[in-house]
């Protein structure tokens, strides 16, 4: 009982393939899954290349804003379409493919987590064509999430994870970053609720062509984590009981397919 989430932005030269590429490989290890695609504010043909590829499956629902708003924007709004029992996050592009779902799907069954992330530093992962100024960014930037936070992983940034569907409920609410470091917030906030994470290899074959890291993104990501150590130590904002959603967008756009 699967969803799947695909935040998605000026991805439409591929987005139609690549969204039934999911969908025949989710056909192969699940029984029962839906793939929640979001456009976040797309300034290409991406929404007519995903309604195209919907038109030939079931299982894809579309969510669409005007406004590109971040990654952590659009899953957000993913999790409100959210129906099944588990949750994973999956990036557009296929640098890693949906067939590596299923590993983190076998792990949450086998070791009783809540939480599981795929990790470049696990023993077992295969990692190739990572360019050493990425490696060496990696690195220090989990460095210092594991001196603010002290998370109990390796590594925070891979695309792929799974949540149980009450990890999504509990930490949705207080979810504030948009961009930059989405995928810390929802980790500091799992583990700040003692939710159990496990850490899963990851098979990389990096394209140093789909590389879009600049300075000015490198400066947002410290600027978003110096904001979450903020709200988390000094501000006490997620201590707060009952958080309130408040990024929400009025002007977006749900397919048919996509409950309310």
């Amino acid at each position: 009982m699967l969803s799947v989430i695909i935040p998605a932005y000026n991805e439409g030269h591929h987005i139609h393939d690549n969204l039934l590429e999911i969908d025949d490989e989710l056909r192969t290890f699940c029984d029962s899954f839906e793939i929640i695609f979001v456009n976040d504010g797309s300034t290409d043909h991406t929404l007519v290349e995903a309604k195209r590829a919907a038109e030939k499956t079931d299982n894809i629902k579309i969510i669409s804003y005007t406004e590109n708003q971040g990654k952590g924007n659009a899953t957000i709004e993913g999790y409100k379409a959210v129906s099944k029992g588990l949750v994973s996050i999956l990036d557009a592009d296929l640098d890693i493919p949906p067939k590596q779902i299923e590993p983190l799907l076998k792990m949450i069954s086998e070791t009783g987590a809540d939480f599981v992330i795929q990790s470049k530093r696990h023993p077992h992962s295969n990692v190739k064509g990572f360019p050493i100024k990425r490696r060496f960014l990696s690195r220090s930037y989990n460095l210092l999430i594991k001196l603010l936070f002290d998370l109990p992983v390796s590594d925070t940034q891979v695309g792929v994870k799974l949540y149980r569907k009450d990890v999504v409920n509990t930490i949705m609410p207080k979810l504030l970053v948009k961009r930059y470091a989405a995928d810390v917030e929802q980790i500091v906030l799992a583990h700040k609720h003692g939710y159990k994470i496990e850490e899963c290899p990851v098979q990389i074959d990096f394209d140093p062509a789909g590389d879009r890291m600049k300075l000015k993104d490198i400066l947002n990501i410290v600027v978003d984590t110096a904001s979450i150590y903020y709200r988390l130590n000094i501000l006490r904002y997620y201590d707060c009981p009952n958080g309130t959603l408040i990024h929400s967008n009025e002007n977006v756009y749900r397919d048919d397919k996509v409950m309310d």
